[in-house]
This record gives structure tokens, sequence and C-alpha cells, in this order.
């Protein structure tokens, strides 16, 4: 299934996304995290979204690139995973 995404900014700038499912034999991706996001109730999307950190800090999460054996764009590693993690 694939969902056509439409974003208007502050600017009236328009911005055309696909947002698709991995199918069955694919691991789930940052479009399979976002299609289920929306799938909560508008009132509720709009409660603060927090990730909790080892010592118990609730903080807003951030999305990483995760490279090949933790390495870097820089040395041409290969782009291996989105990660969703508490740091900054």
């Amino acid at each position: 299934m694939k969902y056509k995404v439409q974003l208007t900014d502050e600017a009236g700038n328009v911005f055309l996304y696909d947002v698709s499912c991995s199918s069955s034999d694919e691991e789930k991706n940052l479009n399979d995290f976002i299609l289920e996001a929306l799938q909560i109730s508008e009132d509720k999307r709009k409660l603060p979204l927090k990730t909790q950190c080892p010592n118990g800090l609730e903080v807003y999460p951030s999305i990483k690139m995760k490279f090949k054996n933790y390495g870097s764009p820089l040395l041409g590693d290969k782009l291996e995973a989105m990660h969703i993690t508490w740091r900054d």
C-alpha cells in the first residue's frame, strides 16, 4: 500500500512525499513507523513525544543515521539503518 502525503509549510510551500509499508519479508522501516503514528487519533498526536533515557530522564527523540560498523559518511561507509534515539 502506498500513500501520498502533502505538507504545506507556513510560507505556503507544498511538499509531496510517498509513504509505503514494507513487505512482510522486509524489516520494518521509518515509513512503517510514520504510518503507525498516523493511526493514533489526532488529539493524542498533539501530546508531547518523549523517549526515556537510561537514567530515567525523558527527552524529545532524535533521528540518527547508522553506518556499517558505526563508521562515517565521510569515510564512504554504507548507510545501514535509521535510529530513533534519546541522544541529541
